[in-house]
């Protein structure tokens, strides 16, 4: 595993890290269907790279030297037939380790069973929130959800309340042409917390993406309850080129600010295209004239805050 240095994070001295998107993998307890070798690569590139256990001691170990202080563990599409198993064996880990501090756990929220399956995940303390499948573009390129228009859905609402009621967030990724959803979402249930994965999956390289990801974004700016993660920038460039993915940082940040922003590593994914090492290199030049205030909320208190951390 690789080691780091504080030099390489030079630009966040005296600010602890909270990681508020990373994954752990335990191939011989779930299926992990998605890493089969038969799937081929996947859009982020091969992984081959993936197809091994990834535990909390390799995960302290891509961190060593920095300043880790939490971590936020979502979902890993673990192919469990009780997704609530999942949760049970990372709260196991969290008790053991310390490792991860908060769970996102798997809930599909269009599904009838919903309620019973948040309830059992509620049977952990570290659970803080339920990624549900939503993506879904007219193009085909990311088709995660069961069909089109999820969050408008009566049965996605009503399993929303139960998130509500026991103050869990909603972790969702989207592409650029669901923000409009989203909004709706996210004004007509101004009490939910939802947070955007990944930079809400923006594409440059796509006709009409980056258009579409800028007004989706503009769309947020009255939505307080909605946060994004600065994570998962393989889909901007897959070498985090601080000339490709400033422009969007900075209009992200002028739009809905710091305070609304988490960092997330990815890990292991990232690592396919951007080891953490790059990415702290990276999001230094890419961050440069953001004041330590500003730093702060994106590495650490917005995510304490939105996922209830000490």
């Amino acid at each position: 595993m690789a080691r780091h240095t504080l030099a390489e994070a030079a630009f966040l001295e005296g600010i602890d890290i909270v990681d508020a998107h990373h994954h752990f993998l335990k191939l011989d307890r779930f299926p992990f269907h998605w890493l089969a070798p038969h799937t081929g690569p996947g859009r982020f590139g091969s992984k081959d790279t993936l197809r091994h256990d990834y535990l909390p001691d390799d995960y302290l170990s891509d961190f060593s030297g920095l300043s880790l202080c939490a971590s936020v563990h979502v979902q890993a599409n673990c192919g469990a037939q009780d997704p609530a198993e999942e949760t049970r064996w990372l709260q196991a880990l969290a008790d053991k380790t310390g490792w991860p501090s908060a769970i996102v756990a798997e809930a599909d929220l269009l599904a009838q069973d919903a309620p019973e399956l948040i309830a059992r995940h509620l049977e952990n303390s570290a659970l803080r929130g339920i990624r549900t499948p939503v993506a879904w573009d007219t193009k085909g390129r990311w088709r995660v959800a069961s069909t089109p228009g999820a969050m408008a859905d009566a049965r996605f609402r009503r399993s929303l309340s139960v998130l509500e009621e026991n103050d869990l967030c909603l972790d969702m990724v989207i592409v650029p042409e669901q923000f409009g959803d989203l909004a709706a979402l996210a004004s007509a249930h101004s009490g939910q917390k939802i947070v955007v994965n990944h930079f809400g999956t923006l594409e440059p390289a796509q006709t009409g993406n980056r258009q579409a990801w800028k007004t989706g974004v503009a769309l947020l700016n009255d939505l307080p309850n909605v946060h994004m993660k600065l994570s998962g920038l393989w889909t901007v460039d897959e070498d985090w080129s601080p000339l490709v993915i400033r422009p969007y940082v900075d209009h992200l940040l002028e739009t809905i600010g710091p305070e609304r922003i988490m960092y997330g590593s990815n890990l292991p994914i990232e690592t396919i295209n951007c080891s953490l090492s790059r990415q702290f290199s990276q999001l230094g030049k890419v961050l440069s004239d953001c004041s330590t205030d500003d730093l702060r909320q994106l590495f650490s208190i917005t995510a304490k805050r939105v996922y209830q951390l000490p």
